[in-house]
């Protein structure tokens, strides 16, 4: 299959703000005996994050002095709480001094200093960090990371949250994640701001451990102008940076094991460096049973690596450099004979580098990051189809941000600026068969040696993204307006975008927001980048959602959605593209998650459904990824050196297309298969129960913990796909895996 090569990028979300805190006893101490709670005038809300590296910090105490009124923050760092302008906070987490915080109208960042690592001053609240959008979830890695069924992979995990399918074979695609029942092209996974090509190794992990992620976003929809390219959703990963105290661990398990390090190189600098190899391909050959109709030529085997070197530069700069790279083989026969016909061979490898800077001072703040990446492609099936492909993409982008406390008599004033600009040298040559499209069924009866498809050159690609956004409050309400400007050069399109988004404090705990905007796809996925007369696909997206937090500790959100979809890519009849499709989806979703003690609690529900007109005059049928239910609920506890866990989720089946009847071809002496109406059938739901079982013990210096994590405990066959017998007469299933357990033992220092 050919791969999505764009690369794409995500703007760091930049906090007015003091830097510093204010020092007292290394251990945080509670805060005095409760009196009464402060007369709630207003709502204090802000961002906790560490000092010197803008790190957030997820679970810090927020109380208001000489209470027990209190909040705790997020993945994010961030925290709301009612409390009157000019109370002092008191704010602690764990290895960080306490900081007094005083409340002054609006939000801001409250810098933490690690212990030992300097003084600092008391600071005030002031100024507003940009709204999320409705059914925005952030994620910190300790959060999610060991969901049950997921064996430790935080990226795996994603499929918890509302919108995101979970298809019984596992992830939908190497480099992408399917949204609100859209194809995987139409969203984004970002990493530190840019597109990583292939996120996932053979269906079972992604390519960056949980231990070296910091904390994942998750934007469902109604993105605000700095994501462009994407006509769905947005996942951005950013990664976890160095730390001053020295540190390693590792992890062994049947699927991979890895090391991970990180530490202070000369006196400001702070390194992080992360390699891991798969042991699966030590693994399977002995769980594949010796009747199946399968030979593993060579067995799935991958490697990742991971590096980032953060450093203050002075002047309020600070800079980030960060590597990531994966290389991915796999060889199969698909019978026992070794038949070269029925061969399949793939590697994927590919390494990014991304320098980062990013600068401070008073109301200004900027970032500039530039990222090149080299990426290898060669996929082979049977004898004679195959791509070849070497790229070399850079991308370069910059954003400037004003905030202001009052302007034209409105408050918490933002203002942003960016560009970003990316070129793509794509050097490939291919020979494939005819390649489905939407809602096209795979013929089963396919010749592998019949090439309809024949290529061999470079071809360049540069893009251009401009975007501008205002956001100011009034009251309770505060308003974000913006446009995004790209220009898609190869196809000679420039795509206007505006967007926008309202949301109101209904009340202290209950937040209501509204975002419309309109996004664009370029044609970029498997053979759309050999045609340079077909256009952009749109999306016009309306997002209505409510944030509640009706008890300490427990956060619900719920969110409906509409997004019109035109001038989708539709194959016709000379096996060219052009915009002739159009479709629309639409839904609720429900998330509640509850962090009380030592429970975490997740429960996400989405009920959607997603249709399609392929031309002007022809029925409306279902996308290839509709899915009108998908339920997720999950529980973890800690008690003790103890941490167990359990997850039950179901999802509808997929639709596909069946096959009705055939007629024998007496010139080729075989059937051929005749098709019914596209999407017409449904695959059987989806559920299974996952369970996870952790303990942990020290040994000197030394955290041990060993691992248990089972997906499918109760043996549970899905139907992953259809097959037929030689004459189509008779239909048979492809089941799922029925059990997979992941055993394993890490250590860290």
């Amino acid at each position: 299959m050919l791969k999505q090569l764009c690369v794409a990028s995500v703007a760091s979300l930049l906090l007015p703000g003091a830097v510093g805190a204010q020092p007292t006893e290394p251990a945080p101490q509670a805060p005095p005996a409760a009196t009464a709670t402060p007369a709630a005038t207003a709502t204090a809300t802000g961002r906790v994050v560490e000092a010197g590296t803008g790190r957030p910090i997820a679970g810090a105490t927020i109380v208001i002095d000489g209470t027990e009124h209190r909040a705790v923050s997020d993945a994010d760092g961030r925290f709301s709480l009612a409390a009157p302008d000019g109370v002092t906070l008191v704010v602690s987490a764990v290895d960080y001094e306490i900081a007094l915080a005083q409340v002054a109208g609006a939000t801001a960042e409250i810098s933490l200093v690690r212990i030992g690592a300097g003084p600092g001053e008391i600071i005030e609240v002031a100024g507003e960090a940009p709204i999320a959008a409705p059914g925005a979830t952030t994620i910190a890695r300790d959060d999610i990371a060991a969901v049950p069924g997921t064996g430790n992979d935080l990226l795996a995990s994603v499929d918890i949250l509302p919108g995101v399918t979970s298809p019984a074979a596992g992830p939908a695609s190497f480099n992408g994640l399917i949204i609100r029942g859209s194809s995987p092209q139409d969203s984004k996974i970002l990493v530190d701001g840019f597109e990583i090509p292939f996120l996932y190794h053979i269906g079972l992990r992604s390519i960056l451990p949980t231990e070296s992620i910091d904390a994942l976003e998750y934007l469902p929809g109604g993105f605000d102008v700095s994501y462009g390219r994407a006509s769905s959703g947005i996942v951005a990963v950013t990664t976890r940076g160095g730390d001053p105290k020295f540190g390693a661990q590792g992890e062994l398990s049947v699927i991979d094991g890895g090391l991970l390090a990180h530490g202070t190189v000369g006196e400001d600098g702070q390194f992080l460096v992360a390699v891991r190899r798969s042991t699966i391909d030590f693994v399977l050959p002995a769980l594949i049973p010796e009747d199946a109709d399968l030979n593993l030529a060579t067995v799935p085997r991958y490697w990742d690596l991971q590096t980032r070197y953060d450093r203050p530069l002075g002047g309020g700069w600070r800079l980030a450099v960060t590597t990531i790279g994966s290389d991915d083989t796999a060889e199969l026969y698909a019978d026992d004979e070794m038949d070269l016909d029925r061969r399949f061979f793939g590697r994927t490898r590919f390494l990014r580098g991304i320098v980062d800077a990013r600068w401070r001072r008073g109301e200004w703040s900027a970032s500039v990051a530039a990222s090149s990446i080299g990426t290898q492609v060669k996929f082979e099936a049977g004898r004679s189809q195959f791509f070849d492909l070497t790229a070399l993409q850079s991308g370069l982008r910059s954003e400037l941000t004003r905030t202001m406390p009052t302007a034209l008599g409105l408050r918490d004033v933002v203002a942003r600026v960016g560009v970003e600009g990316n070129y793509d040298r794509n050097d490939f040559s291919l020979a494939v068969g005819e390649v489905p499209d939407e809602g096209q069924p795979m013929d089963p009866n396919a010749d592998p040696d019949e090439i309809r498809q024949r290529f061999s050159g470079v071809i360049g690609v540069a893009d251009v993204g401009l975007w501008a956004s205002t956001a100011a409050s009034l009251g309770r309400a505060r308003l974000t307006t913006g446009v995004r400007v790209d220009a898609f050069t190869r196809i000679r399109e420039v795509a206007v975008q505006p967007r926008a988004e309202l949301s109101v404090a209904v009340r202290d705990d209950l937040k209501v927001r509204l975002a419309a905007g309109s996004y664009r796809r370029p044609p970029e996925y498997q053979d759309e980048l050999l045609d340079r007369d077909i256009d952009p696909e749109r999306a016009t997206q309306v997002v209505l959602g409510g944030e509640l937090e009706p008890l300490e500790g427990l956060k619900v959100q719920l969110s409906a959605y509409y997004t019109d979809r035109s001038r989708l890519l539709t194959r016709v009849d000379d096996g060219q593209y052009a915009n002739l499709g159009r479709g629309t989806t639409y839904g609720g979703e429900v998330l509640a998650i509850l962090r009380r003690g030592g429970l975490s609690a997740w429960l996400s529900y989405s009920r959607a459904r997603s249709t399609r007109v392929d031309r002007p005059g022809a029925e409306s049928r279902l996308f290839d990824y509709d899915q009108p239910h998908d339920l997720n609920v999950a529980a973890s506890w800690k008690l003790g050196r103890w941490q167990i866990g359990a997850r039950f989720r179901y999802s509808s089946g997929q639709p596909f297309t069946p096959i009705s009847s055939s007629v024998f071809d007496s010139d080729r002496d075989n059937y051929v298969p005749i098709f019914g109406k596209v999407n017409s059938e449904r695959a059987s739901g989806h559920h299974q129960a996952d369970v996870r079982v952790e303990r942990s013990w020290n040994v000197g210096r030394v955290v041990l913990s060993a691992f248990l994590d089972v997906q499918n405990v109760y043996l549970n066959q899905d139907v992953v796909g259809y097959g037929y017998s030689f004459d189509y007469s008779e239909r048979f299933a492809f089941e799922s895996i029925p059990i997979l357990p992941s055993i394993g033992l890490r250590g860290e220092l």
